[in-house]
């Protein structure tokens, strides 16, 4: 893909080079003097599916002391947040959001606020550090956003290896298996497991968004315990498979036995800790090729349909 033919798939192409910027852009040096402390990642919908993929590589590589909370949750709930600790506020538009209303929040109990957020994003009450990832989206369905996020949440955890691979995948854009025919109607589901759970989540929402698809997710270990019940023939299961996860063997053999296809995203020659990126990228095209397939436009929103307009107003 050259020429992009949407917005979505404008900002999608772009995604490789915004990257790259970051991962060369000076590192702040707040991220090193921030390491040590307990991190909170808080977010809404994509912005909530990067702080639990960062959370999961935080564990990792830099501590275990991450966690990630749902903003809504984190205005509604008592919340365990104090001084010393840092809380990641991960919102492209800011404005006046749950996530904002978080950030309020975690200042008045003494936390360091830090803003993960776009290029000339207003934000009510200013956090204590702020990195832009990238120019505001214009499309319903965000992409580089997310990838530009996790690009700088990345920088900070600041793993040779890990950075490395996210280079190795914006130079593989097209890689991965080919896409399945998905028809308006398909039941899809889309499986991952640990950090892959949340690229499932991710996927299924641009699917739902973009081709306006009944697209359904689960972590791996949730859909075997029961959910695995409602697939049938004539569904596609969709599976972020890592090789190192022997649970993967289950989701295969059921599926096989109940004559249910599993096209598996594995880590496309990436490191562990990248190959997120890739699966990514080929979700993403996934749902252009989806689009493209049934005639809808990735940018229209159903705002070219007098009901959903009305009530989208």
């Amino acid at each position: 893909m050259t020429t992009a033919s949407s917005r979505y798939e404008a900002s999608f192409l772009q995604q490789p080079r915004l990257i790259e910027e970051i991962l060369a852009a000076p590192r702040p040096a707040w991220m090193s003097e921030l390491r040590g402390s307990p991190v909170h990642f808080v977010g809404v919908g994509t912005n909530r599916h990067a702080g639990e993929i960062a959370s999961a590589l935080w564990k990792r590589l830099v501590s275990p002391r991450a966690q990630v909370t749902h903003s809504f949750d984190f205005c509604r709930l008592p919340r365990a947040v104090g001084r010393g600790d840092v809380v990641v506020l991960l919102s492209h538009r800011g404005g006046d959001s749950f996530t904002v209303e978080a950030g309020r929040i975690a200042r008045k109990a003494g936390a360091v606020t830090v803003a993960v957020t776009g290029k000339g994003a207003k934000w009510a009450a200013e956090p204590d550090h702020r990195v832009d990832c990238c120019e505001l989206e214009d499309a319903l369905a965000f992409t580089k956003s997310f990838t530009t996020t996790m690009a700088w949440l990345c920088r900070w955890i600041d793993d040779k290896t890990l950075i490395d691979g996210l280079r190795r995948a914006c130079g593989g854009l097209t890689a991965g298996p080919a896409f399945p025919s998905l028809a308006a109607d398909t039941d899809v589901v889309l499986l991952g497991d640990l950090e892959r759970e949340w690229v499932a989540r991710e996927i299924a929402l641009k699917l739902q968004e973009a081709p306006y698809l009944r697209a359904r997710s689960f972590g791996l270990e949730e859909f075997l315990h029961g959910p695995r019940l409602s697939v049938s023939r004539g569904a596609v299961c969709l599976g972020f498979t890592s090789a190192d996860e022997p649970r993967w063997n289950d989701a295969r053999k059921y599926l096989s036995a109940i004559g249910v296809p599993l096209v598996e995203v594995g880590d496309l020659g990436l490191p562990r800790d990248a190959a997120w990126l890739g699966q990514t990228f080929w979700g993403q095209r996934l749902t252009i090729d989806a689009c493209a397939k049934l005639g809808i436009s990735p940018d229209a929103g159903r705002l070219d349909e007098p009901s959903y307009k009305q009530g989208l107003s």
